[in-house]
This record gives structure tokens, sequence and C-alpha cells, in this order.
């Protein structure tokens, strides 16, 4: 079965100010943008790669982040996968950040592995058996 994967990086939806603190308004601009392309994009699972950064983001910002992408939860269709360094503080954030999504309508996981992420979006649903 084929998968179709469109990969985001970090700077294209979070956005901080110069002194290293997350700037909300251009993060939520980020938002709306990737909104936008999900919308054309429906088939596509999203992968977002935050291995190589670092995370300033705090349990508030992230609510935050995560009620603008609900804002826009009907364009996004498919998966999204989030890859992070696989330290217990970032794995910890990411939970948060993935419950925040869900509460929101979103099927998001946290991976530490590219190789698992991709087998996730490769899954295919069981039918509901008949009644």
């Amino acid at each position: 079965m084929s998968c179709s994967l469109t990969l985001y990086k970090p700077s294209e939806f979070i956005r901080k100010t110069a002194n290293g603190t997350l700037d909300m308004e251009s993060s939520r601009k980020a938002v709306r943008d990737l909104a936008e392309v999900a919308r054309f994009h429906r088939d596509s699972h999203i992968m977002l790669d935050l291995r190589d950064t670092e995370s300033t983001i705090s349990p508030v910002e992230q609510m935050k982040l995560a009620m603008e992408f609900g804002q826009y939860r009907q364009r996004f269709h498919n998966r999204i996968a989030v890859l992070i360094p696989a330290t217990s503080e970032r794995i910890e954030k990411a939970n948060l950040m993935k419950r925040c999504m869900e509460a929101e309508g979103f099927e998001m996981k946290v991976f530490v592995s590219f190789e698992h992420a991709i087998e996730w979006f490769s899954e295919v649903a069981p039918l509901d058996p008949p009644h």
C-alpha cells in the first residue's frame, strides 16, 4: 500500500523571537499557512521533524498552539507524526502537545525514530466487522 507523506521543517510552523521565546503571533500565522497546505494535500500525512531543535515552549504555549491548530481542524484529515530527540524532557513535552492536539481532534503520535513514524503512516486500519 502506498503512503503519501508531507514533511515540514519546524521553522515553517514554530516561530521564536531573537531571545528564544515563542513568538505566538508568527506561530499562529504559520499554523494558518500549514492548514492551507493541508487542505490541498488531503491524502498526505504530516511529519514534523523536531530532532534538531531545542524546545523552550511552555505548557500554556503548547495549549495555545494546539487551540490554534484546532481552529483549522476541518482542513487536517490525516495523521501527524512528530519526531523528537530521545530525551525524557522532550518526550514529556511532546506527549503533552500530543494530548493537547488530541483534545482538538487530531490524530498525532510522537516518535524518536523516523522509520517507526513511516510504519505508523503505512498501517492499514481494519474494517469494522459486519453487524
